[in-house]
């Protein structure tokens, strides 16, 4: 557990949508393959004491409710395309506004979302091959948690909510840090874990304990999505369940999540497969992930969708389908153009 002192602020569900709507600020990125405010502020305390958040106000969530109902469901050519993935840091930053806020007017008060990080001038994957490891990433990780809160929160006129940041990471080195956004009104204040581990979730639990029923966000966390060999002995139990969680295993990070409510309702990855970058996105309120790349001619193309998150065996498998041959294939002549 970290000893860092923690800032809690007590947020209220915002009302309506438009404490949500406004021009995005944050800088661009090109794809690879081309008052008297009712408000309060704990003092800084040790994590696993902090002060209690202000109540909701019932109103607010009504208004949620029928903004909510009035909301159309994806049409059937929606549902195939999927929601496309974007091609710079503002319009990804948009798009996870969105389906942040539609997440948020249906209900959902806890949300992971995954983003690419800008890295030259454009949209990189957040793997170990990123120059300088965790440091650098929350480098870049930190920028892009501010200014995605400062959309989210943004009114009409374009005024994003004053936004601070708490380092986690008592000894400096783990790249955590906890973002919080006091916007215009109180009622539209919240809460992001930047880049959080498994040793920040006491952190994260108690934020989420005095938040009660008030947006909480986990951006791009330290811990995998999928399973490793760690994982599947983390799942055992008794001494080998132990012994693999202390090898490195992250199911129990992300059991604690799902118990505390987190959902997934933006996730934006990217891989390269048989040479080809995709990315894969799974993006609120579609029910499916998709699998996306670029063909020969820089178009972007659907490889396919499903309900799972894809591997990366099931994109290999995508291509395959749509009778693509391998970039090596293709760039020495040997394989037909994708097109």
């Amino acid at each position: 557990m970290y000893r860092a002192s923690i800032i809690v602020v007590a947020m209220c569900i915002a009302q309506g949508a438009g404490a949500f709507v406004a021009p995005a600020t944050a800088g661009t990125a090109i794809f690879r393959a081309s008052s008297a405010r009712s408000l309060a502020v704990a003092p800084a305390v040790r994590a696993g004491k902090v002060a209690p958040a202000v109540r909701m106000c019932e109103s607010s969530v009504e208004a949620e409710k029928e903004e909510k109902q009035g909301r159309p469901p994806l049409t059937p050519e929606q549902l195939e395309k999927g929601p496309g993935v974007p091609t710079n840091e503002v319009e990804m930053i948009s798009a996870a506004a969105e389906a942040v806020k539609m997440a948020y007017e249906d209900g959902m008060t806890r949300q992971k979302l995954r983003f690419l990080l800008p890295r030259d001038g454009v949209l990189s994957p957040t793997d170990e091959d990123w120059p300088g490891g965790i440091m650098q990433l929350f480098y870049a990780c930190s920028p892009i948690t501010r200014a995605f809160l400062r959309r989210l929160s943004s009114t009409a006129g374009g005024v994003g909510a004053k936004c601070t940041e708490q380092r986690l990471d008592e000894s400096g080195v783990d790249g955590v840090s906890l973002w919080t956004a006091q916007a215009e009104k109180a009622a539209d204040d919240m809460s992001a874990f930047c880049q959080p581990n498994g040793e920040a979730l006491d952190a994260v639990e108690q934020v989420c304990k005095s938040a009660g029923p008030r947006l909480v966000l986990l951006i791009n966390p330290q811990w995998r999505e999928t399973m490793d060999s760690y994982d599947e002995l983390g799942n055992k139990e008794g001494f080998l369940g132990a012994f693999g969680r202390f090898l490195g295993g992250t199911t129990g990070d992300r059991q604690k999540v799902a118990e505390l409510g987190f959902k997934d309702t933006y996730l934006l990855q990217e891989y390269v497969v048989r040479g080809d970058d995709c990315r894969i996105v799974k993006r609120y309120p579609y029910p499916d992930w998709y699998a996306y790349t670029t063909d020969d001619d820089e178009k972007l193309v659907c490889l396919g969708k499903q309900k799972e998150r894809p591997t990366y065996q099931d994109i290999s498998e995508m291509f395959e389908k749509k009778g693509v041959a391998m970039k090596w294939a293709r760039e020495a002549g040997i394989g037909k153009k994708f097109e």
